[in-house]
């Protein structure tokens, strides 16, 4: 359904549904876009099959990991020396994604799991003027200083009861923040699952039920604000 693409020296995955659509920014997780690990084009796919644009750039540069002590590596450089390189990755993003006719309305989101799950709590934060709502699955707060309390976008953080790496309380006190800044806050802690639990490449965590429903609530989140 998608294909791979360069823009502005950034490479991404774009997978795009019949007609025209809003689009969300897919952020991949700590192992990179091209990681077995990660099953980022396949969320890709499965967001253009349920009638939105969506764009996964390369937020690593062709760098990947299949273990944990390399993709935390790769992640702790991207948050501790990288961080002016994403900003221009996502608004380059977004100004790609308003550029193609397949985008109508002019409208994005952002979304992401994991490494990106925090990138896009981030980006509520950083990019009000140029993105329109964030669903975050399972970011991890801790890794950036965020301040929730001028958020201006729609937000919906997704949680897992079981999360080894996640603050799921840190979590619930910043998502009070946007609820009090007058706009729509969602957040749903899945029960009985871990972290990544809508990762298909690691059947050890993935739970199918869970991730169905998670990925329509998400879906349907978008739809609400972006159309």
């Amino acid at each position: 359904m998608g294909k791979y693409i360069e823009f502005e020296g950034i490479r991404a995955y774009l997978a795009e549904p019949e007609g025209s659509a809003p689009a969300v920014i897919v952020l991949h997780e700590w192992w990179g876009l091209d990681s077995p690990m990660s099953n980022i084009v396949e969320i890709a796919d499965n967001l253009a099959g349920a009638g939105l644009v969506a764009l996964a750039p390369d937020l690593y540069k062709g760098k990947t990991a299949d273990n944990p002590d390399d993709a935390g590596k790769l992640m702790m450089d991207m948050f501790q020396n990288r961080m002016q390189e994403v900003d221009s990755i996502i608004t380059k993003s977004v100004q790609y994604l308003k550029s193609l006719n397949s985008v109508n309305p002019k409208n994005v989101g952002i979304t992401g799991f994991c490494c990106g799950g925090t990138l896009s709590m981030y980006a509520a934060t950083k990019f009000g003027g140029e993105i329109s709502a964030s669903v975050p699955f399972y970011g991890l707060p801790q890794l950036l200083e965020m301040d929730f309390s001028e958020v201006s976008m729609p937000v919906f953080f997704i949680l897992s009861q079981n999360d080894e790496f996640v603050d799921n309380d840190q979590v619930i006190e910043l998502s009070k923040q946007v609820w009090k800044n007058g706009v729509e806050m969602q957040l749903k802690v899945y029960p009985g699952v871990n972290h990544a639990f809508l990762n298909t490449k690691r059947p050890e965590v993935y739970n199918e039920e869970m991730a169905k429903d998670a990925f329509e609530m998400c879906v349907s989140f978008f739809k609400r604000h972006l159309s």
